[in-house]
């Protein structure tokens, strides 16, 4: 894999921060150039196609407000990134407010542009799962 290709997960990563932060709409629409069609996201040991987890965040957003720390760490080698962030939650209901340690651990495909570096899967863990229900 090139330098080329890290420098573009790298972005990814960065660009999905700065589109979380934008709201559930936002993100949806930004799903649809970082993750290919058939990806699949491992949250809380499950393993979801993209749209599952489309749906299991929409349930979250609904619950709570969710909003992503700055990115402590990345690690990039070859098609393989690693990150860890804190996430700030509200539950909407209760008023309480919580901090995540979040690490996620994600494999790219290596697409011509404009489509570019793009998620094939990922694995999420946090110290303290959040739940819809």
């Amino acid at each position: 894999m090139s330098a080329d290709f890290e420098t573009r997960i790298r972005g990814r990563f960065q660009e999905g921060f700065d589109q979380w932060n934008h709201g559930y709409e936002a993100w949806l629409k930004w799903c649809d150039t970082l993750y290919e069609p058939d990806a699949h996201y491992n949250v809380y040991s499950e393993r979801l196609t993209l749209q599952e987890y489309k749906d299991m965040m929409g349930q979250l957003f609904a619950v709570y407000d969710i909003e992503l720390g700055q990115l402590d760490n990345v690690l990039i080698e070859g098609e393989w990134g690693a990150i860890r962030y804190s996430v700030y939650i509200l539950d909407k209901t209760t008023g309480a407010r919580s901090e995540l340690k979040t690490m996620e651990f994600v494999q790219f495909k290596d697409n011509p542009e404009p489509m570019g570096a793009r998620v094939v899967e990922g694995w999420a863990l946090s110290d303290n799962p959040l739940s819809a229900g």
